[in-house]
């Protein structure tokens, strides 16, 4: 099943989705539409995420401040045709 995870915050919303990079299935995660980092599953992507071992958001936003859940379950998923 293709989609994405989505969390949806009053700062904007992180997206992690599945994205061919090079060749290779990368789970890139996004806040709003700006990628800050990729990975090689999901559950590693969100692990960078809330451990601060992202890019930050270009805007200056505190990722480290933002009450993200920190397991998929969390999240909500978002199926794609």
């Amino acid at each position: 099943m293709r989609g994405y995870w989505l969390c949806d915050t009053h700062q904007g919303a992180f997206r992690i989705e599945m994205i061919r990079l090079a060749g290779r299935d990368r789970f890139v995660v996004f806040f709003e539409n700006e990628a800050l980092g990729a990975s090689d599953t999901a559950e590693d992507a969100l692990s960078r995420l809330v451990q601060g071992g992202t890019h930050k958001p270009s805007c200056g936003l505190d990722i480290s401040r933002m009450p993200l859940p920190t397991a998929l379950s969390g999240w909500t998923f978002a199926s794609v045709p």
